[in-house]
């Protein structure tokens, strides 16, 4: 069952008259057990909803809707499927274990559910019978799926995880249920790169429209996790990978019209090679992995700087990590010459994690307030809205109105959209 945390304004569990706390059992007879149920069961026309109320009363709504129609119940956070391996370059072995972050950070989650909800990346290495049922059943396709070798020996020597060996049983499971992925590989020097990474890339490419795609990353580490024997990837190692990468993007190019090889943007920046433009990732949505955020970002700052308003004798400050300050600050120049405003960067170096985590989505709130103290009698400071969860909360749990509170003579806003926030002043 689930709990509903809230209900939407205007949906049609208001007009029901459900209430926060109340548990929903089954829709159309079939037990409820997560919201990944709900979001499928929701969508009929008819339902007979069974629950609980808060109070202990037994209730049935019975609802007709257009099938698209949801019914506005929020629940409560679902339990979460736990990763049973145990990677040496797992980022959650890489959290400080002195520091007050959010729970969530040491969560080792590895949830099918997840991703196929959210786009998170699996290992396949904790699925019961039941849930490979409930994949097949649920259609929960694509899915994104952590292979980072296809050598069965490599990718145990990864994962540690003995089931790990078994990831070339595991896709063609998917296939045969007709289950597609966006498969992914996070590359360690002299562990699944050279010769290894050649044949993941060969044998994922060989299994054709089974695989979506193919997302490369290099191994990121903090420095908790540095010394648990895997380094990051050297410049010249970056390279050698990119002409791999290429190799298999012109070849997939050549064969289906698509490059489906993509390395993320980390990749050009550690092997110090200007990052492609947008068309490199063929309007793939892999962002989330950090496969062409920067193109994204460059692309979308440079079409609207033709309608942004003058704001001269405006200060502008824009913070970010230090991978990104070269890419922010070209791009800050176009929109100080656009607008004539004082646009400057505030690279913010990690406190939490150290100087090798360099993204400005893990930057806390303290990282934050440091970066821009130079700035305070500036007017505006923007900074990425992936620091902060849907509470508002940084890493460390500073909520976005402590760090204004602790600057109060700049404006701060976060914001995904540099172009949008300054439209609008």
């Amino acid at each position: 069952m689930i709990r509903v945390q809230t209900v939407r304004r205007d949906s049609i569990a208001e007009a029901l008259g459900v209430q926060p706390g109340t548990m929903v059992l089954a829709i159309n007879g079939r037990p409820v057990r997560d919201s990944l149920d709900l979001m499928f069961y929701e969508a009929e026309e008819r339902l007979e909803v069974e629950g609980v109320e808060p109070d202990g009363e037994p209730v049935v709504y019975d609802v007709e809707k257009d099938a698209n129609l949801r019914l506005g119940i929020v629940p409560q956070p679902d339990k979460v499927r736990r990763c049973t391996n145990a990677c040496p370059f797992c980022f959650v072995k890489g959290n400080p274990k002195t520091s007050k972050l959010r729970q969530g950070l040491y969560i080792k989650d590895d949830d099918y559910r997840l991703s196929f909800m959210y786009g998170h990346y699996v290992t396949l290495t904790n699925l019961r019978d039941d849930d490979w049922e409930r994949i097949f059943e649920q259609r929960l396709s694509p899915l994104y799926v952590s292979v980072h070798a296809t050598d069965p020996e490599a990718r145990q020597a990864m994962l540690v995880n003995p089931r790990s060996a078994e990831i070339g049983t595991h896709l063609d499971r998917l296939a045969g249920g007709g289950i597609r992925i966006h498969a992914q590989v996070v590359l360690c020097p002299t562990i699944n790169d050279g010769p290894i990474l050649q044949k993941t890339i060969d044998d994922l490419y060989a299994r054709g429209t089974d695989i979506l795609s193919l997302s490369i990353v290099p191994v990121g580490l903090t420095e908790f996790n540095a010394d648990r024997g895997v380094r990051q990837l050297e410049s010249d190692e970056c390279r050698r990978a990119l002409e791999q990468i290429d190799a298999a993007r012109q070849r997939a190019r050549d064969e289906r019209g698509t490059a489906w090889c993509y390395a993320s943007d980390e990749f050009f920046l550690q092997a110090g090679i200007d990052v492609p433009g947008r068309e490199y990732f063929d309007d793939q949505d892999l962002m989330a992995n950090g496969v062409g955020a920067i193109s994204i970002l460059r692309d979308q700052v440079r079409r609207d700087l033709g309608n942004l308003p003058r704001l001269d004798g405006q200060r502008i400050v824009l913070v970010t990590g230090s991978s990104m300050s070269q890419h922010l600050g070209e791009l800050a120049s176009d929109i100080s010459e656009a607008t004539g405003a004082v646009v400057d960067t505030a690279p913010a170096i990690s406190g939490l994690y150290g100087p090798l985590v360099t993204t400005a989505g893990l930057l806390s709130g303290e990282d934050h307030r440091r970066a821009l103290e130079p700035y305070r009698d500036y007017d505006l400071a923007l900074f990425s809205r992936t620091a902060l969860n849907d509470d508002g909360l940084f890493l460390d749990d500073m909520h976005i109105e402590e760090l204004q509170d602790k600057l109060p003579e700049l404006r701060i806003c976060p914001t995904e959209h540099i172009t949008e926030v300054l439209a609008a002043l």
